[in-house]
């Protein structure tokens, strides 16, 4: 089941460095789909995204950033 989705708020001071963030997490991502031939919706992506935000260590701010950054995908 999947969880609901934390849209996030961009913070303008930070949206260079959750910017480059979501583009390595997106990077990430594909290179594991790609490796594995899977096929992934834009809803599954946004969530796997969030899920690694989720994991990561970034303070609540710049997570809330990257988060509404990828929203935007």
């Amino acid at each position: 089941m999947a969880k609901k989705i934390n849209m996030g708020k961009i913070t303008e001071s930070r949206v260079e460095e959750g910017l480059a963030i979501r583009d390595r997490l997106v990077i990430e991502l594909l290179v594991h789909v790609l490796d594995e031939q899977l096929v992934v919706e834009r809803h599954i992506l946004q969530e796997r995204l969030n899920n690694l935000v989720d994991l990561s260590s970034y303070d609540e701010e710049l997570k809330d950033t990257v988060r509404a950054l990828i929203m935007k995908l």
